[in-house]
């Protein structure tokens, strides 16, 4: 079953138009003998009849395999029909089976503007055909300025991947068709600027669509990473019929004009939003940065402190030949004799390399503010603060260098551990 034949001197011949688009009646090519029609596809002989349903078509007596339109199926027949009478309904001129000059594309419906240029090829495709496949023939189209949108009744891989519209057969002749998939709203609350936005399937005619998009009432609209999808009642799917498989996935919808501004608007917000985030991170990470910094440079001025600590009780024990189990010793000895604890600092050049003694206060705490007293200084660094403070030592014969050494009255405790008892001594000059 097709709808367009040509006649040898009146030209293309189509059977959906009053005057058959040549100024003839039905009558003039329908059961008239010696009628000569041809197929515009393969150039065979064709001939005007009318179906059961009461359908004007144009039929081929033997059926040649290689022929596309006398080939295709009665489903495809009945939408190519629908199309054209539809898009006629709404004012535009439409054609069945036009074809560029080159051979290159054949469109089951031709709409045409107001100048009689190509407006948009509506075709129907219901057999199967590969997602490439069907993008270079929307391409071809593409390079003649057509635009085009594809018709299917089931949801297939290509679906989505082209301008894209699935519909319902009626159930009978004065039912509607429906618009299964490819139409969609968006649903977002710009004062509610966090709350959800979702793509919903939109319900209507197939005359509705058709008109839409034909005058512009609809555009089409790319899917982008932040709404990737019409979603269905579970949340993550497509809505029902709009795919087939798993891994079938739209690419484009239509839609009005003001729904594509509304999303267009909430990919600027969650734009925004990912953009103030993302300073939000960098300026986080650049605060750890500087964090981590710090607490390097600090663990590195504890370390090196850590090491001069360490250095200096080396240097410490090895001059005085102590070692720390001597040193509790002394000091238990000290705060026996005195009746008060006593914290030893590290040594300190300041105090010729010996251990500045401090006080505990009432609550038990080292008061770190004034030293009374230095153990174990090195004889040969001796200043004013030993004319002050008293020194304590650990043998006689460390009393006996100081001695020697004194240039100023000086006191001194000698604290003996292995008799624990501490001796006050005066050293005088001379």
């Amino acid at each position: 079953m097709q709808f367009t034949a040509v006649h040898g001197e009146w030209g293309r011949v189509d059977v959906t138009l009053p005057d058959l688009g040549v100024g003839r009646s039905w009558e003039a090519i329908h059961r008239v003998r010696g009628i000569e029609l041809t197929c515009p596809e393969c150039g065979g002989q064709v001939f005007a009849r009318v179906s059961q349903l009461g359908n004007r078509h144009i039929y081929h007596r033997v059926k040649p395999p290689s022929c596309s339109l006398a080939n295709e199926s009665l489903e495809h027949h009945l939408l190519k029909l629908e199309l054209v009478t539809l898009a006629r309904a709404v004012g535009f001129r439409a054609e069945l089976e036009v074809g560029d000059p080159a051979g290159l594309w054949r469109a089951d419906v031709m709409v045409f503007d107001q100048d009689g240029g190509w407006l948009m090829a509506l075709e129907v495709q219901l057999s199967p055909i590969t997602v490439e496949d069907i993008k270079h023939r929307t391409s071809r189209y593409a390079r003649d300025g057509v635009r085009v949108c594809w018709f299917g009744l089931q949801p297939r891989p290509w679906a989505g991947s082209v301008p894209t519209l699935l519909v319902d057969l009626p159930e009978s002749r004065d039912a509607a068709w429906k618009v299964t998939a490819g139409l969609a709203r968006f649903d977002w609350n710009p004062r509610r600027r966090n709350g959800p936005a979702l793509w919903e399937p939109v319900d209507t005619t197939l005359a509705d669509a058709v008109a839409w998009v034909l005058r512009g009432q609809i555009v089409l609209h790319r899917a982008t990473r932040h709404s990737k999808r019409v979603n269905g009642l579970m949340d993550g799917e497509w809505a029902e019929g709009w795919t087939g498989s798993g891994n079938h996935s739209w690419q484009a919808w239509w839609t009005a004009p003001a729904y594509t501004a509304l999303a267009h608007q909430h990919v600027q917000h969650v734009e925004e939003e990912e953009r103030r985030e993302r300073e939000a991170a960098e300026r986080r990470a650049e605060r750890e940065r500087l964090e981590a910094i710090r607490r390097a440079e600090q663990e590195r001025e504890r370390a090196k402190k850590q090491a001069a600590k360490d250095q200096a009780y080396r240097a410490f024990w090895a001059r005085t030949g102590m070692n720390r189990a001597y040193w509790r010793v002394f000091a238990d000895v000290l705060t026996g004799y005195t009746g008060k604890e006593l914290v030893f600092g590290v040594p300190d050049p300041a105090y010729g390399d010996g251990r500045p003694a401090f006080r505990c206060t009432a609550a038990g705490r080292p008061d770190w503010t004034e030293p009374v007293a230095v153990a174990c200084p090195d004889p040969g660094k001796l200043r004013a603060w030993a004319e002050e403070l008293p020194i304590l030592v650990y043998s006689d014969q460390y009393l006996d260098v100081l001695a020697s050494r004194a240039w100023a009255p000086m006191t001194v405790f000698v604290v003996d551990i292995v008799y624990r008892r501490v001796t006050e001594e005066q050293l005088t000059p001379g």
